[in-house]
């Protein structure tokens, strides 16, 4: 392709990826549509699976036996996720009260005692 940039004309060669069809994303007017991946990059694997890992017995001066075989495939709950985000919210929540305190306004603080009510942190 010959482009013009500013007098200077060059030519262009667009690089051509392999792309390779994935699993039905949707329908769009009445036809199917896939998601497509370029040929070298393997695909996004799905939450929760196997790449999610916890490493277990890893101290921090023995970097070294945290090899593979201290690894161990972890799943958690929906109930553990459950937690983990109330509690960041909470956690957000106390900061935005902190935020409010520093600043002395009195209506943001009461609205965000009421929101710290309802979620009841």
């Amino acid at each position: 392709m010959k482009l013009t940039y500013r007098g200077s004309n060059y030519e262009y060669d667009i690089p051509t990826v392999d792309m390779v069809e994935g699993e039905v994303a949707g329908k769009y007017r009445g036809q199917n549509w896939n998601y497509r991946y370029p040929r070298h990059i393997p695909n996004p694997r799905k939450y929760g699976g196997p790449n999610y890992t916890k490493k277990r017995d890893a101290q921090a001066g023995d970097v070294a036996a945290a090899s593979a075989s201290a690894r161990v495939d972890y799943y958690p709950t929906v109930v553990e996720v459950a937690q983990v985000h109330r509690a960041n919210l909470c956690n957000i929540l106390d900061r935005r009260k902190q935020a409010a305190q520093a600043k002395g306004d009195e209506r943001l603080l009461r609205l965000l005692e009421i929101e710290s009510r309802h979620m009841v942190c």
